[in-house]
């Protein structure tokens, strides 16, 4: 049995979607019913809150596995602790985790935060793999209010370029991890095939919907003003702050391979993202 844990989010629904076509017995933990409610009849489900510990012990009963998406700003950890600890008296023998491709960057708030993490499920004694992927392509979906408003994308990395990834790919990875030997211990840089500026994405995704976009360059300084006022964490914020400006100065260009080598397939394109989620655009 493997738990899924973060099952309604990017990640976790292609990764829920794809252990099931492995014929893979498959759990979920989830405080929302209704967002686990289209799953298939085979997928158990445990409703809760990962704070409670009655709601952790049945969640871990008879799971072999575990996946899990940290609850990421959480005091002391508390959700992740609870389910760390019990998971090896429940007889859970890997720990699959999804962590940043930021814990290499030591003064980055969310770098340390996921280290932290990955640290507790090391001190846990159970195998672990983790998985550290870059920025997501998913993270382009809030561009969509502006798109649809002003036909406009406010960009305040420059001409900085990453390597995006696919959702669809990390979840390929943690399937691969979760069902195949030889992951123990390993940590995995993961990141999409090409590297791209936000003037390069912008310009794939204005072709694919058929629309003019203008990508504007804003200062930092306005773009956490932004995100603060859009309700963001200020934590986070600080520490997206600190990865735009890498970006920008040329530090985010950083690529592997990793999804190709450990799937067998090249990792999904931009391109190829853009089209999938086409609708969300317009």
């Amino acid at each position: 049995m493997i738990l899924v844990t973060g099952a309604t989010g990017n990640i976790g629904t292609e990764l829920v979607k794809q252990l099931l076509a492995k014929k893979c017995p498959v759990r979920v933990i989830t405080r929302d019913e209704k967002k686990v409610s289209h799953l298939d009849p085979a997928v158990e489900r445990v409703i809760g809150d990962r704070h409670d510990q009655s709601v952790v012990s049945q969640a871990l009963q008879r799971a072999d596995k575990l996946f899990l998406l940290p609850v990421l700003f959480d005091k002391s950890h508390e959700a992740d602790r609870l389910l760390i600890e019990q998971a090896k008296p429940a007889g859970v023998s890997q720990i699959v985790k999804i962590s940043s491709g930021a814990v290499r960057i030591e003064t980055n708030a969310i770098g340390r935060v996921h280290r932290e993490k990955e640290q507790f499920v090391e001190d846990s004694g159970i195998p672990w793999t983790f998985l550290r992927p870059g920025g997501f392509m998913s993270n382009t979906l809030p561009w969509a209010d502006t798109i649809k408003s002003q036909s406009k994308v406010f960009n305040p990395t420059g001409d900085g370029k990453t390597a995006p990834i696919s959702p669809y790919d990390i979840a390929a990875v943690a399937a691969v991890a979760l069902t195949s030997s030889g992951h123990e211990g390993r940590a995995y840089d993961l990141t999409g095939p090409e590297l791209l500026s936000t003037h390069d994405q912008v310009d794939i995704l204005s072709k694919i919907i058929g629309k003019p976009i203008e990508c504007v360059d804003i200062p930092i300084e306005v773009a956490a003003e932004r995100a603060i006022a859009s309700g963001l964490p200020e934590v986070l914020v600080k520490s997206l702050t600190d990865l735009w400006i890498q970006v920008r100065n040329g530090q985010g260009a950083f690529h592997s391979n990793e999804v190709e080598r450990l799937t067998g397939r090249p990792a999904q394109t931009f391109e190829t993202w853009c089209h999938e989620h086409r609708s969300a655009f317009l």
